[in-house]
């Protein structure tokens, strides 16, 4: 898999994640086991206008990376290691466990390691 096609995979991803925190955030709470006030609401949909920012900026990196596409898939993999590293902090205090967090963590984990074999040099 090259490194453009997995940059305009993770923005479907990440953007499609992002509309749902932003349209259907009940789902992401009762997928945690929690119940949702206004602000719960209101920073999930942050959140999801964010995700939805970082699903463009991966859309457009094969565009316009050029050489630095490698540096970028590096980045994109150090970012799934931060979601993973949240999911694992997540599940080790208790806030967040069950078939949602062990998928969370799975899709990070994947999806850093394409980005990380992706972007290697190969000379």
């Amino acid at each position: 898999m090259n490194l453009q096609l997995l940059c305009r995979i993770n923005a479907v991803w990440v953007a499609l994640n992002g509309l749902s925190a932003f349209v259907v955030p009940d789902m992401w709470f009762n997928m945690a086991g929690y119940t949702a006030g206004p602000a719960a609401y209101a920073a999930a949909q942050g959140l999801g206008v964010s995700f939805i920012g970082l699903g463009l900026i991966s859309w457009r990196t094969s565009d316009i990376a050029g050489e630095a596409i490698n540096l970028y898939g590096q980045l994109f993999g150090i970012i799934w290691i931060l979601f993973a590293l949240l999911a694992l902090y997540q599940m080790m205090t208790g806030l967040f466990s069950g078939p949602a967090a062990i998928f969370n963590l799975v899709v990070s984990l994947i999806f850093a390691a394409l980005f990380f074999y992706s972007s290697r040099k190969t000379e």
